[in-house]
């Protein structure tokens, strides 16, 4: 075995260590994908939960499949006459997402949080309804996201506005979109939807997603230096310069030792598992009343107060002072207790705060 590299074995060595390699630059396409369909994925499975808890019944957000955006394909699955839910995270990742849904759907979703039987029709006050709806759902996706890509994320007020699939916002060039299918038990619903996700807000969430590359040994310091470099190309150029013949023993480089390792993680080391047994109290209010001092004095058995909440109005749950969701009262083997049909959304926390 010769003692000398050869002309090919530097050109391969150089070749390597000049990082220029073509691997690394194609599949963006593959792996923009890649990182796309698990968020997709995450969107859909919280929607389906918050949305089966909010309507009392089976809600199923199937995801298919997330490619480039196709409004021609949208409205062959979707239809023409839609709404737009525009989904906003604001902390940790920051951007806007929409939702296209159909308005029939939407209408079915809006009447069963209002305790209605899903018969009603669309109509301007479902907007409300479905952006409470999917202010919770967007609660339960960033706290989710937040927790895959170790960072905190918060979103935004979901706002609704008709969509004219015709003329849509933006050019579908500039956008990826994922499909979905939309299931409410009983056969209620039974359509499908659409998630757009803008390229700049996607490519953020690739990036978020991607896994960092590791540093190469000449990053952390270890392997062989530019003067060892220029060093090994001299002696070999040397060796096959057809002159003095002389003779290099060949011996293995040992690498200096890696630094030291230290901690760069600065993100919060608070664990929530820490709080889990911590008690709350939890306070059922059917109503308040305002009396005066001589009315309370007059109170005897068979009195009648009069409440501010109509005949059945969800009553409010209340922990630490602050109302957090609305049900209804049910009796469970003989004792009272309420179902929850809805969550109070952060906006209305903070109004109740005034």
């Amino acid at each position: 075995m010769s003692d000398y590299l050869s002309q090919d074995e530097i050109d391969s060595l150089l070749s390597g260590l000049s990082g220029d390699g073509e691997a690394a630059e194609g599949g963006s396409s593959d792996e923009r994908y890649k990182a796309l369909t698990p968020v997709f994925e995450l969107f859909c499975k919280q929607a389906s939960s918050v949305l089966g808890t909010a309507v009392a019944k089976t809600v199923d957000v199937t995801p298919e499949t997330c490619a480039k955006a196709d409004f021609a394909a949208a409205k062959e699955k979707l239809g023409a006459d839609l709404i737009s839910l525009t989904l906003s995270l604001e902390a940790g990742v920051e951007g806007d997402m929409y939702l296209l849904i159909d308005k029939k759907s939407a209408a079915v979703l809006a009447d069963l949080m209002m305790m209605g039987t899903g018969a009603a029709p669309y109509s301007e006050e479902c907007k409300d309804a479905i952006s409470e709806l999917f202010n919770q759902v967007m609660g339960a996706f960033s706290t989710a996201f937040g927790a895959d890509i170790g960072e905190s994320v918060s979103a935004g007020n979901v706002s609704v506005s008709d969509f004219d699939i015709a003329n849509p916002p933006f050019d579908q060039d500039s956008a990826d979109m994922g499909f979905a299918k939309l299931t409410v038990e009983g056969g209620m619903v039974n359509s499908a939807v659409a998630l757009l996700i803008p390229n700049a807000f996607g490519d953020e969430i690739v990036e978020k997603k991607s896994p960092k590359p590791a540093a190469s040994p000449m990053d952390m310091g270890i392997g062989i230096s530019q003067s060892e470099m220029d060093e090994l190309t001299t002696m070999a150029s040397s060796s096959f310069s057809g002159g003095g013949g002389g003779s290099y023993a060949s011996s293995p480089y040992v690498p200096p030792p890696p630094p030291p390792r230290t901690s760069t993680y600065d993100g919060p080391k608070e664990n929530i598992d820490l709080l889990l047994d911590v008690e709350l109290d939890i306070n059922i209010e059917l109503g308040k009343s305002e009396l005066s001092i001589k009315r309370v004095l007059e109170l005897a058995p068979g009195s009648i107060v009069e409440l501010d909440k109509m005949a059945g109005e969800p009553v409010d749950l209340i922990v630490n002072n602050k109302v957090v969701a609305k049900g209804e009262v049910v009796v469970v083997d003989e004792n009272f207790g309420i179902r929850i049909v809805s969550l109070v959304s952060p906006a209305d926390r903070i109004k109740s705060l005034k």
